[in-house]
C-alpha cells in the first residue's frame, strides 16, 4: 500500500493499493457479509479470488483501487477500470459492513476520482441495484444530478469528474 492520507481520532486512513496486497484484501472479503458481496458483484460467490484479482489488477493508470485503512487492515475500497478506448471507467466499492454509513465510500470515491482526473478520465459509468438504498444515497451525495436509467432492476448512470464535484 502506498499511504495517501494518513487516519486520525478514529477516522480511516487512504492508500493506494499495490498488486501485493492480496492478503488484506482477502480479509477485506471475509469482512463483507453475503448481502455486500452480492451488491458488490451482483452475485452471490464465496470465493475472494473475484475481489482480489478485481482490485488488485491495478496499473495507476488505466485501472486503481484506493482502500480505506484501519489498524493496518482494509476496511473499503473502491476501484475504477478505464472502459476501452474511452476517457470514462467503471467505478465500484465496498466496504466492509462494520464500517458503512459512516462516510468512508464518500471519501473513497473523492480521492479515486482525484486519481482519475490525473489520468485523465472524465466519468466515472456506474451500476447500481435499484434496492441498494446505501449505494443509492452514497451516489446522490458524491453527484446530486446524477439519472439513473433503469432496467431489470439496475440503475445505470455517469458521475463527470469535473474539479470537486465529487466532495
Amino acid at each position: 500500500m502506498i499511504e495517501i492520507e494518513s487516519g486520525s481520532g478514529g477516522r480511516p486512513g487512504l492508500a493506494r493499493l499495490e498488486p501485493t496486497d492480496g492478503d488484506l484484501v482477502v480479509r477485506l472479503f471475509h469482512r463483507l457479509s453475503p448481502e455486500s458481496v452480492y451488491r458488490r458483484f451482483f452475485s452471490p460467490t464465496s470465493k475472494p479470488d473475484l475481489l482480489v484479482a478485481s482490485v488488485l489488477r491495478v496499473d495507476h493508470h488505466d485501472r486503481e483501487a484506493v482502500a480505506a485503512v484501519e489498524g493496518g487492515e482494509v476496511i473499503g475500497v473502491a476501484q475504477y477500470a478505464r472502459l476501452a478506448g474511452a476517457d470514462e471507467a467503471d467505478l465500484a466499492i465496498a466496504v466492509a459492513d462494520g464500517w458503512q454509513r459512516q462516510g468512508i465510500g464518500t471519501r473513497l470515491v473523492a480521492a479515486l476520482a482525484e486519481r482519475a482526473r490525473a489520468e485523465g478520465i472524465a466519468a466515472f459509468a456506474v451500476d447500481v441495484q435499484g434496492d441498494n438504498f446505501g449505494a443509492l444515497k452514497l451516489l446522490r451525495r458524491v453527484a446530486p444530478d446524477i439519472r439513473l436509467v433503469f432496467a431489470s432492476g439496475v440503475g445505470e448512470g455517469r458521475i463527470p469528474l469535473a474539479k470537486d464535484e465529487t466532495r
